[in-house]
C-alpha cells in the first residue's frame, strides 16, 4: 500500500478543537448539535478529549462494524470505566467472557412468565401514581413519570425494603451518576479525586444507595423466600457449579438494573405524555386504540402486541430522545470501512447522532409515529437504530424497558389526557439521556362522551 493511500484510511479531524482541551468544549457546552454535526465530515471522524484520540463511527454499516464482531474486537469503552467504580463488575460494565457468563445467568430473570408480572406491578404503579390526580391538574410531569419508574422499578426489583428510604436512596445515586456521566467521561479521571462541590455530593450519594442495597440483600437473605421479583429470582440463579451468585455481585446487578430502570424510562415516559399530548391526531388515535383493545378494563401483558399505534409511538420517542453515546475499545487494529483504527482506541457510536441524520430519517426532527409502519420501517438501514445499543452488549433489560413504557402509557391514557402547559416551552437536556428541561402538563379526567 503507497503512502498516499495509507493516508486516505485516516479519520478525518472534526473542527472546532481547543488547545489542549480538544473538542471537550463544544462537546459539554452543546452535545446535541455537535455529535450530528461530525456526520458531515466522513463515517468515521476523530475527536479529542483532551489529548486522547476518540474515532466516532457516523454510519449504520460503520456502527455494524463495530457491533457485529461482538466482543473478539471490542471491549466495553471509556465511558463504562466511569461507570465501573458506581456500579461494581455487573453486566453493564463486564465485557468478554464474563459478560456471556453473566448475560446467561441473567436471562432467566427476564423470562416470559417473569414478565407478566413485572407487568402487572407496573400497571399498578401507574394507577397508584395517578389515582391522587385531580381534573384539571398541573403537574410536573417529568418528576412525577420520575417517581413512577422508580415504584415501577423498586416494586419489580424488590417487593421488600429493610429500610423505607431504600428506594429514595437508589433515586438519588441513579440522578447523580447519569447527570454527570458526560462530565465524567470527556474530563480526565484525576478531576474527579478533587474535592469540589459536585464529586463530594457524588460520593455520598453513591456510599448511601450502596448501604442501602447492602442492607436490602442482606434481608431478602434472612427472609428466604421467593417474592416473585428480580432480587428473588437474583438470588435463585445457579452457575454451572450449583452455586449462587456472591452478594458483590448481586449488588452490581441491583445497581445496573436501577441505573436502566429508573432514570431512562422516566425521561421516556415524560417524553411519551408530551409527544402524544401535543398533537391532537396522535392523542386521538392513541385513545381510540385503547379503548378498541381494552373497553373498560385495564391492560395485561397480552395486551401489548395489540396496541401497535402506541408502540410506534413509543418507538418514534425512543428514536428522538434517544441515549447520546455508547463507547466501545479496541482490543486489536481493526477495520471500520476504510480506516483502520488502532488497538487500544476508544469509539464512539451515538444514538442520538444516528437517530437525528436525516438520510435514515427524513425530517429528522418531526415526530412521526407513522415511520414505524412495517413498510417505512424496512427501508431503515441496519445500526441506524440503536436505542438500546446492539450486538453482544445489546441491553438485557430491552424487553422490560419497552413493556413498562407500554403498560404505563395504556394505564394512564385509558383514564387521562394529559395535555402540555402553553407558553412552557420545554428543551431538550444532554446528560447520559435527552431529558425535558422541564414539562408541565395539564391533566384531564376522560368522560364516556370522550371514549364515543
Amino acid at each position: 500500500m503507497d503512502l498516499a493511500q495509507e493516508i486516505s484510511h485516516r479519520p478525518p479531524d472534526v473542527p472546532g478543537g481547543w488547545p489542549l482541551l480538544g473538542h471537550i468544549v463544544p462537546i459539554l457546552r452543546r452535545p446535541l448539535e455537535f455529535l450530528p454535526s461530525t456526520a458531515a465530515y466522513g463515517d468515521v471522524v476523530k475527536v479529542r478529549f483532551g489529548r486522547l484520540p476518540i474515532y466516532v463511527v457516523t454510519h449504520p454499516d460503520a456502527v455494524r462494524e463495530v457491533l457485529v464482531p461482538g466482543d473478539l474486537d471490542y471491549t466495553r469503552g471509556r465511558i463504562f470505566d466511569k461507570l465501573e467504580p458506581a456500579l461494581g463488575k455487573g453486566i453493564a460494565t463486564v465485557s468478554g467472557a464474563e459478560h456471556r457468563r453473566q448475560r446467561r445467568l441473567l436471562q432467566p430473570v427476564f423470562a416470559r412468565e417473569r414478565l407478566i408480572g413485572y407487568a402487572a406491578i407496573m400497571r399498578t404503579a401507574a394507577e397508584q401514581v395517578t389515582a391522587s390526580w385531580r381534573d384539571g391538574q398541573v403537574l410536573a410531569m417529568d418528576e412525577v413519570m420520575n417517581d413512577l419508574a422508580l415504584t415501577a422499578l423498586t416494586r419489580s426489583l424488590f417487593s421488600f425494603a429493610a429500610r423505607p428510604d431504600t428506594a429514595e436512596a437508589i433515586k438519588e445515586g441513579m440522578r447523580s451518576l447519569t447527570h454527570g456521566l458526560l462530565l465524567r467521561t470527556v474530563l480526565p479521571t484525576a478531576w474527579e479525586r478533587l474535592p469540589t462541590p459536585g464529586n463530594l455530593r457524588f460520593r455520598r450519594a453513591m456510599a448511601t444507595m450502596h448501604r442501602a442495597i447492602d442492607d436490602l440483600i442482606t434481608a431478602y437473605r434472612d427472609a428466604g423466600q421467593d417474592r416473585g421479583d428480580v432480587l428473588s429470582a437474583l438470588l435463585t440463579v445457579r452457575d454451572e457449579d450449583g452455586g449462587g451468585l456472591p452478594d458483590e455481585e448481586i449488588h452490581a446487578q441491583v445497581t445496573t438494573l436501577a441505573l436502566t430502570g429508573i432514570e431512562a424510562p422516566g425521561a421516556a415516559l415524560g417524553w411519551v405524555l408530551y409527544e402524544i399530548g401535543r398533537a391532537p391526531e396522535i392523542a386521538g388515535r392513541v385513545r381510540a386504540e385503547i379503548d378498541g383493545v381494552l373497553g373498560d378494563r385495564t391492560p395485561t401483558f397480552d395486551d401489548l402486541p395489540a396496541l401497535g399505534y402506541l408502540n410506534r409511538v413509543i418507538n418514534e420517542v425512543l428514536r428522538l430522545r434517544t441515549p447520546l453515546v455508547f463507547m466501545r475499545r479496541t482490543l486489536r487494529p481493526v477495520r471500520v470501512g476504510r480506516t483502520t483504527i488502532p488497538a487500544g482506541s476508544e469509539v464512539i457510536y451515538s444514538p442520538y447522532l444516528l437517530h437525528h441524520d436525516a438520510r435514515w430519517f427524513p425530517d429528522p426532527l418531526r415526530f412521526d409515529p407513522d415511520r414505524w409502519l412495517p413498510e417505512n420501517a424496512g427501508r431503515i438501514p441496519k445500526g441506524a437504530y440503536v436505542p438500546f445499543a446492539a450486538g453482544a452488549y445489546q441491553c438485557i433489560g430491552k424487553l422490560f424497558a419497552t413493556t413498562e413504557l407500554a403498560m404505563a402509557a395504556a394505564t394512564i391514557f385509558a383514564r387521562w389526557t394529559p395535555r402540555p402547559v402553553e407558553d412552557a416551552p420545554v428543551r431538550e437536556i444532554a446528560t447520559a439521556l435527552v431529558r425535558p428541561s422541564r414539562l408541565p402538563m395539564t391533566v384531564h379526567l376522560r368522560t364516556r362522551t370522550d371514549r364515543g
